[in-house]
């Protein structure tokens, strides 16, 4: 799916789905687009970091004129005394082979690996941020509509006692007051409806900013269906903070593996060949060809001697780690607690909606054959249809509560995107 095709397609489609909105997400948010940059960005990383292993070859020049040069008191007999030029010219190509590092070139490719890896899970943990705010959002764009509709049933109710109060006062049996009390209850209502209708505009707006597409208002969001087990354990936890977890302390590992690396001595073959004034025999004042091959030992002695301090903090780092992991682990723990609690309390409460929408229901049949009769009037026919109706939203209310609280544990746990 491409990004410049999005736009619209979103706009085609009369009905966009949760798994629609995660799939966007992982594909097109800025944050996703990362992902792709920081593994560009680790290639070449490790691809310099193996240009280790080849000869470096070096190409330099150099002139200079120096107000002194060294002068012989003495020559041999017959002889002029040497003299040396305070001119000086120099060309040379210059190669170096490195021939022992004592692992330091494996172990910065190791720790560019592990650098990569943990950018790429610090990205997964920023885009599990993002799914819990399309969780947050779709949702509560769903509940708003069913409270939408619960308003609506109110006015249509407070509409028929109002037309039937009015008709009292106008025929004395109640005072003005109960008109009054009416009147303003629907005013308050229409309020809140009002109220619902704006809320449910910027929920949309907000869900189009995350998504970065365009979806109208009169897009329908498919109330999702919920499959599988709705508790947990240790070994279905799949959040992206483990891997963050994890290789941050194979990012240490490996700095350490650095640092034992710093303190072995580095060896290179080199050799050097050059075209100036003055060569190698310092008694010949012109232009010489030379050449020059040997190995080359470096040790830095304070790398040595701060190694421990440096592998003991890594140590630290690496307990630093471990303490976050055992925090977010216990505070990861709790919060699915609390949600198996809340999906199992209402489970519960649906069960009561259904008892009392079945019992709505039959006040309702019990009615509709008092009507036929002329025994009540149509207002109180409708009166009781629309609790029955409130009934029913209230438990479509609370099924979505139920839908949102496991799909909500289920991002928690860290379920795929799929």
């Amino acid at each position: 799916m491409s990004l410049m095709a999005l736009p619209v397609e979103a706009q085609e489609l009369e009905t966009i789905t949760l798994g629609f909105c995660y799939n966007h997400i992982y594909q097109n948010y800025p944050t996703a687009a990362k992902a792709d940059v920081q593994e560009k960005i680790t290639a070449l990383n490790r691809a310099i970091i193996r240009t280790g292993r080849y000869p470096d070859i070096q190409v330099s020049g150099l002139t200079s004129y120096q107000s002194d040069v060294t002068e012989i008191p003495f020559s041999a007999p017959g002889t002029d005394p040497l003299n040396f030029s305070k001119d000086h010219y120099r060309i040379s190509l210059d190669l170096t082979q490195p021939l022992y590092d004592g692992g330091r070139r494996q172990a910065l490719h190791n720790l560019e690996k592990q650098v990569g890896l943990r950018e790429q899970a610090t990205i997964q943990t920023e885009l599990w941020a993002v799914r819990n705010q399309i969780d947050q959002i779709y949702f509560g764009i769903l509940m708003l509509k069913k409270q939408h509709d619960s308003i609506q049933l109110m006015l249509a109710d407070l509409n028929e006692q109002l037309s039937l109060v009015s008709a009292q006062v106008r025929n004395g049996l109640v005072l003005p007051g109960n008109e009054l009390v009416l009147k303003a209850e629907r005013i308050k209502a229409s309020q809140r409806l009002t109220q619902a209708e704006a809320d449910i505009n910027v929920g949309y707006q907000v869900l189009s900013e995350l998504l970065g597409i365009s979806i109208p208002i009169d897009t329908k969001l498919e109330i999702p269906t919920i499959e599988g087990n709705s508790s947990y354990d240790l070994q279905s936890i799949n959040r992206a903070e483990y891997d963050l977890f994890k290789t941050g302390i194979q990012t240490l590992n490996d700095q350490k593996e650095v640092t034992r690396a710093d303190r072995l001595p580095v060896i290179h073959a080199f050799g050097t060949t050059a075209y100036g004034r003055p060569g190698f025999n310092v008694f010949e004042d012109d232009l010489q060809l030379n050449w020059m091959v040997g190995l080359r030992a470096q040790w830095g002695f304070r790398s040595w001697s701060n190694a421990s301090k440096k592998m003991e903090l890594l140590e630290l780092e690496k307990r630093k780690i471990a303490a976050d992991k055992d925090a977010f682990t216990r505070t990861l723990e709790a919060d699915l607690r609390r949600s198996e609690v809340q999906i199992n309390t209402l489970r519960d409460l649906i069960t009561s909606d259904e008892e009392v929408l079945e019992l709505r229901q039959q006040v309702v049949a019990e009615k509709e054959s008092l009507l036929e009769v002329g025994a009540i009037t149509s207002t109180e026919y409708i009166t009781e249809l629309n609790a029955e109706n409130r009934a029913r939203i209230e438990l479509d209310i609370r099924k979505l509560s139920l839908i949102q609280a496991t799909i909500e544990l289920s991002t928690k746990k860290g379920a795929p995107w799929e």
